[in-house]
């Protein structure tokens, strides 16, 4: 390693991978997963800007004179053409040997459980290659589990955990005369001697009320060109392959869901960027960044609906395409507000329907919602031509098999184009966890857990029963019930399928219905070339199984029509 002379001290950020290492190298059957050029596929890895880093960056600048730099180990993963690792940490040390600069202080920063040992590994790796320097731990991994982190992890090589945000708790750090010192009597720095139980120490959130005292953040840490090769973004078919820049106007979320965990970070009480500041900060991503896209990632973005009309009219004078991967209440997306996005030139929205139940979202998770509004919300945004996407949790504590069965057939009524189901899984530090653990419910170590994989057993029903529900509810609602399809949208269909076969080329129901859909619009040719694969793919033991589960008749057999009622009936039961 290049040890040169630095003029000023480096704090250096790393991002860890996002999925655990298990999962990144075995991506499951019914996830997302692309092949580098060592033939093998691996898990995609989500290559959203962090927020966090960026945003403290640009806010310590103010106060210190201080050389920022960030690694992206889920973009740097994106970029290699092979893994011959046999763990995320070896791979970690290699890179980080290779750079040719000396880190002061390095930041770990993650959010949620998915990567708990990656960013341990980060922690570990940095503290070995550089002792002298002060290793630190971010976000909500450190917030929520910082008791488990020192206790039953022993995690020495972490010198200290910020607790919640860490613009001012870094800040007056790196102001400190004695570093080592402050960290041991800072509310919002958590020590392995504090997190003794003896010691009773009980950490606090130190906010930044008005978020207008953060700088415009510090995009120039981060490669725009390679974080734009975003799997989850480039999956949103309704908008162009364009280069997104992450923004967030707000910070907290008054709600009680009982499966999340943000308001451990950013607290319950809402704080905003005021909506001149956002026109500012737009705006210089259009001039200095030749933006043509954002995605808006507030926890909460519909707490104040007037003042999401003003960020709608900036977007639209900028002439911006934006996206919404988070943050929208149901209940405030009446017709006005879906007209005003629309008029903004939204064109595709993800709905957080959440249940089909409305006793689980009632009982289990606590989500101020009535099922009616997500159908009305899904019908209304089909009849705008706002392209939607609908998250789906199955496998809550307390959720019955009636309840799910409830919900498998009251989520064919939401006229939405595409289903996001996931395995309900409980985040350290949300109210589900609590509920989880105290009642035994949880099987193994969530730490590391994610949404495609089931952990929880109840006296109702076993992870695995989840695991196969989560599948039935993915082919069944994306597939056998597409409303696109039963709509007479072919075309639309089309564009969900083709992409299911770009991130899984052996989907065999994906070509299956990809066939249906070109038969219908009159194309011979693409109707074979599908036809032919889906039946190549029907032969693996693993569509065999579904194709059984479904009874699929065979292509061949079946005569179309192009009207919808014919379109409706063709689908297999």
């Amino acid at each position: 390693m290049n040890n040169q002379v630095q003029q000023k001290p480096v704090l250096l950020f790393l991002i860890p991978m996002y999925v655990s290492y298990s999962s990144f190298i075995e991506p499951f059957d019914n996830g997302r997963s692309y092949q580098k050029k060592d033939g093998k596929f691996y898990n995609s890895l989500s290559t959203d800007i962090p927020l966090g880093p960026i945003s403290i960056s640009a806010y310590v600048k103010q106060f210190v004179d201080i050389d920022v730099r960030q690694i992206d180990f889920n973009v740097e993963l994106n970029h290699v053409d092979a893994f011959p690792y046999d763990n995320f940490r070896d791979y970690c040390l290699e890179h980080l040997n290779g750079i040719d600069f000396k880190p002061d202080i390095v930041g770990v920063s993650s959010l949620f459980s998915p990567s708990m040992f990656n960013f341990l590994d980060c922690g570990s790796v940095a503290k070995e290659l550089w002792p002298e320097a002060l290793v630190l731990g971010g976000g909500n991994i450190p917030t929520n589990s910082y008791e488990y982190m020192y206790s039953n992890l022993e995690c020495d090589y972490f010198d200290a955990l910020c607790f919640g945000e860490g613009e001012k708790p870094l800040k007056d750090l790196l102001l400190a005369e004695d570093r080592s010192s402050y960290l041991e009597t800072s509310d919002s720095w958590i020590t392995k001697s504090k997190s003794k139980p003896e010691n009773l120490f009980i950490p606090k959130h130190d906010f930044i009320e008005d978020l207008d005292e953060i700088p415009f953040f510090d995009y120039d840490l981060i490669d725009i060109s390679r974080n734009s090769a975003n799997p989850v973004t480039t999956s949103f078919h309704s908008i162009d392959n364009k280069i997104g820049f992450h923004i967030m106007t707000s910070r907290g979320c008054p709600y009680l869901c009982t499966f999340c965990a943000s308001h451990r970070t950013h607290g319950r009480k809402m704080r905003y960027h005021s909506v001149e500041r956002v026109r500012q900060d737009l705006t210089r991503l259009c001039q200095q960044y030749d933006a043509t896209q954002v995605i808006f990632q507030d926890d909460h973005l519909m707490s104040d609906k007037a003042r999401v009309c003003e960020l709608l009219d900036i977007v639209k004078e900028l002439k911006l395409d934006s996206l919404y991967q988070n943050g929208l209440t149901l209940y405030a997306l009446d017709r006005p507000m879906l007209e005003a996005f629309f008029n903004a030139g939204v064109r595709h929205l993800v709905l957080p329907v959440e249940s089909g139940s409305e006793k689980v979202l009632k009982e289990q998770m606590r989500k101020p919602l009535k099922f009616g509004i997500s159908e009305r919300v899904a019908e209304d945004c089909r009849d705008l031509g706002i392209y939607t996407n609908t998250n789906i949790l199955i496998g809550m504590p307390g959720e019955t098999k009636a309840d799910i069965e409830e919900a498998r057939l009251n989520l064919r009524r939401i006229k939405t184009n595409w289903f996001n189901v996931a395995c309900a899984s409980p985040l350290v530090g949300s109210e589900m966890y609590e509920t989880a653990s105290r009642k035994g419910f949880i099987s193994g170590d969530v730490m590391g857990a994610d949404y495609h994989h089931a952990v929880i057993n109840t006296d109702e029903f076993s992870a695995a029963y989840i695991q196969r529900m989560q599948y039935i509810f993915n082919l069944e609602l994306n597939f056998i019930y597409n409303q696109d399809v039963l709509c007479g949208d072919f075309e639309m269909a089309l564009k969900g399928f083709e992409n299911v076969i770009k991130v899984r080329p052996d989907h065999a129901f994906a070509h299956y219905f990809a066939a249906k859909a070109y038969f219908q619009l009159g194309n011979i040719e693409r109707y074979n070339a599908c036809r032919n694969k889906s039946e190549h793919f029907a032969q693996l033991p693993f569509w065999k199984d579904w194709i059984e589960y479904f009874q699929l008749p065979n292509l061949g057999e079946e005569v179309f029509s192009t009207d919808k009622a014919s379109a409706a009936s063709a689908a297999p039961v």
